[in-house]
């Protein structure tokens, strides 16, 4: 049986920012779906244009087989340095989904994706290894129907921080948080995506304080639709 992939995406940008910092490629192949979510050195247009490059570079390169270690190179030597900090920094997560139930995800100095399966957070066993002065984590495992996929920036980690968390939500209350609403498998990519981004804002005041992005994808079975049309009687 094919698995389908439904995705869904929520943002908040800096409270005084026009533009959000955080950017999301998602890329749907007969075969894969690819999840990409980068975020850019700093908030506004630059962290925006970091992230839009990153998001973009990661998503073409890894869906044309090429290897990690490709993929920061071209970064590093791709993205614009920032003239105030002299830095072309962007953090990213790449998760990729094939129909017939594998799974491989790459985080690159990110909160941790969160898995949910039967309404539980699930742990999966990953490998780390140093690339650039960072420490990427890498996950290879196997998936099924009703799955869920939490992708996160750290701005959602970060919200409350000196507020009702002194350092922040943190990513084991965000897992806390979507278990306790999580009492139904029929639950839609989209509802997640506005549970979890809706806390944030009113961890924020409606204020961010930083760019926040959450990508989640639901692992469905593949449906095949019938649409009769014509010219009315």
């Amino acid at each position: 049986m094919k698995l389908y992939f439904e995705t869904s995406t929520g943002h908040l940008h800096k409270q005084g920012e026009e533009l959000c910092g955080d950017k999301v490629e998602i890329v749907k192949r007969e075969d894969k779906t690819y999840l990409v979510l980068a975020d850019g050195l700093g908030s506004g247009v630059k962290a925006n244009i970091l992230a839009s490059l990153t998001s973009k570079i990661v998503a073409t390169m890894l869906t044309q087989g090429a290897e990690l270690e490709d993929v920061l190179e071209t970064i590093a030597s791709t993205l614009p340095v920032c003239s105030e900090r002299h830095l072309a920094y962007s953090t990213f997560t790449c998760l990729e989904l094939g129909v017939t139930g594998q799974a491989y995800l790459v985080e690159y100095d990110t909160p941790a994706c969160i898995v949910i399966r039967d309404g539980q957070k699930l742990d999966i066993e990953h490998t780390e290894r140093e690339l650039s002065g960072k420490i990427i984590r890498e996950y290879r495992f196997n998936i099924q129907e009703d799955d869920y996929f939490v992708m996160m920036s750290d701005g959602v980690t970060h919200a409350g921080v000196g507020g009702l968390y002194g350092f922040g939500w943190g990513r084991t209350r965000v897992g806390e948080f979507i278990q306790q609403r999580f009492n139904d498998t029929k639950m839609t990519a989209a509802r997640l995506a506005s549970y979890v981004i809706n806390e944030c804002s009113q961890l924020y005041h409606q204020r961010p304080g930083d760019d926040t992005t959450v990508v989640v994808a639901k692992v469905t079975a593949r449906m095949d639709l019938n649409i009769f049309t014509g010219p009315p009687t």
